[in-house]
């Protein structure tokens, strides 16, 4: 017998390596359908049962169904006539079991030759490991074939090779390759022409099937709302909302309404430890078939919880125009969000996400509640959780740099593995969130804009934020190692400040109690040093205390808190020297001030 492993590697920059909408959304349906509807309809092939071909059109529900359905995906120890069983088959990755060789081999050249054909440009390749069913652990078979794809791709030639260009060839509009075709398109009434790759038209070719397949789920969960398939589109039923609201007459409002979608955020998730979980998956098994049964089972679930938590999380969006909602998705399945939104709407959206994942891998309703019980022999704990990075831009930016900064982001905010644990040192369930607002498109990189809020002191290290936070609720980490460094990172502090930030006098809604002035005083501060700031800070403690500005600080003295250290036990995650780090929430108090709706989140916690 033989497992093999289909994947697909280099997915983000496959998929966000142009500006344009179309061909990501085309790119991140072609990377789907490469592990999951061409897997398929490759096994339905040489098994020779039609029925277990996958129509898109119906969604993730219909995957679901047929790999669970024992007459269509059969299992291979059954009967000799049994030549494939696909064990997962999800975005970008499928494993499946063959009977001999060649149709092990056979598979692989199905997918990858349709690949070249429908996905030029996608980086896929296949391998394949021989074991004995009986004697073999599939688990160290399954490590086995990753390993052997891991060699075998780090020897291939890059995609990009089948691309060369000669210096008379012309260059392709979006993504810089050589052009292979023109196309036309109609602008304010005139016929143009656009040079197009065969890589970025094939990616447009699919823009359409992907968009369909993700709004499948609203049709079943949420028929009243609706997706935008552009930020034109978004755009422009912002404007007319606002005309309608507005109805102003003064001269200034047309200026008013040019860019009414004020700004826009680039939300990346990711969930945590699953690398690890599956990885190790054959600690929780007792033979091949619970192997294979419950890897299955789990994979399905881990993509159904994060389907149903992101349907969840989007009340968080106001309803523009006919159930349309400010948000369009461009990556979900498996435990991977990543969608383009309202700016003004991320956060509590993606704090609801956050939440909901927690509470949908907890629940027992997923395929038998096997992922609460995989979680608590692998975690301790019956339950995932996950990190999210929020860019938020100016709608003009371009949003593959603006992924680029929301994927650093999202690895800032996987530092909660590190610091909040488990008795054995082991990341305890934990999500985090961290976010970025950029004002200037100067400076867009990670450790560029990081370096810039902290304070250079040879005796301390202090921080001009407290990022990243945690959003997991503190008293379900009662039995964590690093629950004070978690306490101190709290979402739910930074909700705090920003209620008192923007609390608003009884006699005057439009006063706020704790004037801007005086807070951008403050912020200004902040960038001069820590003593200049709490010198600030002390001026007009006393005059605004009733206003509970002492709540905005670290302490009664200070803007400032020392961040708690987490004690780690002696182990391979031996303790560094540490050095003591200040830390202040005011400045992300007032950044977020506008960009968070403190009214929505309570969300049952």
């Amino acid at each position: 017998m033989y497992l093999v492993l289909i994947e697909t590697s280099g997915n983000q920059n496959y998929i966000f390596s142009t500006n344009k909408l179309k061909e990501n959304i085309g790119a991140s349906e072609l990377t789907y359908r490469a592990g999951t509807k061409w897997v398929l309809d490759a096994v339905a092939e040489v098994n020779n049962i039609p029925q277990l071909s996958l129509w898109t059109k119906f969604g993730s529900e219909e995957l679901r169904r047929k790999l669970l359905n024992l007459q269509l995906n059969r299992r291979i120890e059954d009967s000799e006539e049994n030549r494939i069983e696909v064990i997962i088959a999800t975005s970008g990755k499928a494993l499946l079991l063959a009977r001999n060789k060649e149709d092990a081999q056979k598979i692989i050249q199905i997918v990858t030759y349709k690949a070249l054909i429908q996905a030029p440009g996608l980086d896929i390749c296949g391998v394949y490991e021989k074991f004995d069913w009986s004697t073999n652990k599939l688990e160290e078979i399954n490590s086995k074939v990753h390993e052997k794809f891991e060699a075998v791709r780090s020897q291939r030639p890059s995609p990009n090779l089948r691309f060369l260009r000669l210096p008379v060839i012309d260059e392709c509009s979006t993504s810089g390759l050589p052009a292979s075709k023109l196309e036309e398109f109609k602008e304010d009434g005139k016929s143009k022409v656009v040079l197009r790759s065969q890589v970025s038209s094939s990616k447009r070719k699919y823009n359409i099937d992907g968009f369909k397949r993700i709004e499948e789920l609203l049709k079943r969960e949420k028929p009243n709302i609706k997706f935008a398939r552009s930020v034109r589109v978004l755009d422009e039923e912002f404007r007319k909302q606002k005309t309608s609201d507005d109805n102003q007459e003064d001269s200034n409002s047309q200026e008013k309404l040019d860019r009414p979608l004020e700004w826009l955020a680039v939300v990346h998730a990711d969930g945590n430890g699953l690398g690890e979980i599956f990885l190790n998956f054959g600690e929780y098994t007792e033979n091949n078939r619970d192997y294979v049964d419950k890897y299955r089972k789990f994979s399905l679930a881990l993509d159904e919880c994060t389907e149903r938590a992101f349907l969840l999380s989007l009340d968080a969006f106001k309803g523009v125009k006919d159930g349309l909602i400010p948000v369009i998705p461009l990556i979900l399945g498996g435990d991977d969000l990543t969608v383009i939104c309202d700016g003004k709407s991320a956060l509590n959206f993606i704090e609801n996400f956050l939440i909901n994942f927690e509470i949908e891998t907890n629940s027992q309703e997923h395929f038998d509640g096997i992922i609460p019980i995989i979680a608590k022999q692998a975690l301790k704990v019956e339950r995932l959780s996950a990190c999210a990075g929020i860019a938020i831009i100016k709608p003009h930016f371009p949003f593959s740099v603006a992924y680029d900064l929301a994927e650093d982001l999202m690895q800032s905010a996987k530092n909660v593995k590190k610091k909040v644990v488990n008795a054995t040192n082991k990341p305890y369930p934990c999500s985090a969130l961290d976010f970025h607002i950029l004002y200037d498109s100067s400076d867009v990189e990670f450790k560029i804009i990081r370096d810039k809020l902290e304070i250079n002191n040879p005796k301390e290290k202090t921080l001009l934020h407290t990022r990243p936070y945690v959003v997991t609720d503190i008293s379900k980490l009662k039995e964590a190692n690093g629950k004070d460094w978690a306490e101190f990172h709290s979402w739910k502090k930074l909700n705090s400040k920003v209620e008192i930030l923007v609390a608003t006098d009884v006699q005057d809604k439009d006063k706020r109690k704790l004037p801007n002035s005086q807070m951008h005083d403050l912020r200004t501060g902040l960038f001069l040093g820590k003593e200049v700031a709490d010198a600030r800070y002390k001026l007009i403690r006393d005059r605004y205390r009733n206003q509970e500005i002492v709540k905005l600080a670290g302490s009664e003295d200070s803007l400032f808190e020392k961040e708690p250290t987490v004690e780690i036990s002696e182990s391979k995650n031996k303790q560094e020297s540490v050095t003591e780090i200040y830390m202040t929430g005011l400045l992300d108090a007032i950044d977020v001030a506008e960009f968070l709706d403190i009214r929505d989140n309570n969300n049952g916690q």
